[in-house]
């Protein structure tokens, strides 16, 4: 089985709808496969968690690394990281002790769990157009 991994984001009936039907239709073959679903239910406004970063770095960017190719060329997973961080990360405006304001990009490891999801799909949205990679 690969990894398993989905987000609900409970903002409306539909989607606890949504989550409870992927439990009914995953939690009994995770069983007997004995890999029982983990339920973790947290607010949005917490730091991504570390199946996140798992996920990110294991299902996700090995993928991406193993299926992407830009003008014949392949790419590690730090390289596709840093792009992908750079393309979709979230930006955070600093004061500079001078007083000069800039705008970087937030680590991340410092998202959010609603903001690392939102990174998450545009990154898988991203290699599956753009580059043709297929996720399990």
């Amino acid at each position: 089985m690969s990894a398993l991994y989905r987000e609900f984001v409970l903002k409306a009936e539909p989607a606890w709808k949504a989550l409870a039907a992927f439990v009914a239709a995953n939690a009994r073959s995770c069983i007997d496969n004995g890999k029982p679903l983990r339920v973790i239910v947290t607010a949005e406004d917490r730091k991504r968690n570390a199946e996140q970063n798992r996920f990110y770095w294991g299902a996700v960017l090995t993928t991406i690394a193993e299926q992407g190719w830009v003008d014949g060329r392949r790419y590690d997973k730090d390289v596709w990281h840093e792009m992908f961080a750079r393309r979709f990360g979230v930006c955070d405006e600093v004061v500079l002790p001078d007083g000069e304001i800039v705008t970087r990009r937030k680590s991340t490891t410092q998202m959010t769990v609603g903001e690392f999801s939102e990174y998450l799909a545009k990154v898988q949205a991203y290699a599956a157009s753009e580059l043709g990679v297929e996720f399990d």
